[in-house]
């Protein structure tokens, strides 16, 4: 079992999924410490960057996966950070609430694992930062959140993954004249068509209430 979980998570990420070099930008751009990683089935490549991460997922395949003492000795082999690693897994639906406390975590992922951005918020410190795609739309359902506030976003460019925070205001222009909400976004639950997209959105969490986005 030892050595297939390892090998599970490299097959894993052999198809350019490992995404680490986002992340590494990520925690230099907004000094990431803790990271909350709802969905997050066997991806622990946070954990080579961030030092304290918690995975949730009620995959079976996950659930065995994080049982392996192994990773953590593999993770430890290619940590980027001195000190502790400190990584917890909830083998659990990440839509149920679970024990740790609010308003905890720098950074909350959400790839490709539906409205994380809403039943995970709360988990999120203000000023707090969201990576998320717009795979099951949860990208356009934080824009019109307005306890977030679109900051930046990122595409990839060959290997590296490029941050940037121009021209923000050209995003979440539909392709279509249809008005979108939070209850079609629910129905809907796929990536919406936007006249320019990116690869995945960046938001913080801000205190102030800001005006209600509207994507029309």
């Amino acid at each position: 079992m030892k050595k297939n979980a390892i090998k599970m998570y490299e097959d894993y990420v052999s198809n350019n999924w490992d995404r680490q070099n986002l992340i590494e930008k990520l925690v230099k751009k907004y000094k990431i410490k803790s990271a909350l990683y709802p969905g997050s089935y066997i991806h622990i490549t946070p954990s080579f960057l961030i030092p304290r991460v918690t995975y949730v997922d009620s995959d079976k395949k996950a659930k065995m996966f994080f049982k392996d003492e192994s990773i953590y000795s593999y993770i430890e082999k290619h940590k980027e950070y001195k000190g502790k690693m400190i990584l917890q897994f909830y083998p659990s639906d990440y839509t149920s609430k679970f024990e740790d406390k609010e308003q905890q975590y720098d950074l909350l992922i959400s790839q490709y694992a539906g409205f994380i951005s809403q039943s995970c918020k709360n988990y999120l410190k203000y000023g707090g930062i969201l990576i998320v795609n717009d795979s099951h739309g949860d990208a356009s359902m934080a824009y019109l959140d307005n306890e977030y506030e679109l900051i930046g976003v990122t595409n990839q460019s060959g290997s590296s993954w490029v941050i940037s925070d121009e021209n923000l205001e050209n995003y979440f222009i539909p392709k279509k004249k249809i008005e979108i909400t939070k209850e079609y976004l629910q129905q809907f639950g796929k990536e919406v068509k936007y006249k320019i997209s990116a690869s995945a959105y960046i938001f913080k969490k801000s205190k102030l209430i800001l005006c209600e986005n509207t994507i029309k």
